[in-house]
């Protein structure tokens, strides 16, 4: 299917709200995988896509408030 509004099977329409949540539970999950990895090059890939989950969430918060 070309339809120009199928998003594909990933693809997931939430609110801010949700959407926020969603990238915070995200951060936090590689938060946990960063903390049980021992191995230094998963802990910074882990530690560096929780900084990014958590930032992409602060600007959904900035949009929501305007």
């Amino acid at each position: 299917m070309n339809d120009e509004h199928d998003h594909g099977a990933d693809s997931i329409e939430r609110t801010g709200r949700e959407e926020r949540d969603y990238l915070l539970q995200r951060a936090d999950g590689h938060r946990q995988l960063a903390e049980k990895t021992e191995e230094s090059g998963a802990k910074m890939i882990h530690t560096r896509l929780k900084q990014l989950y958590e930032e992409r969430a602060a600007k959904i918060d900035l949009v929501d408030s305007d």
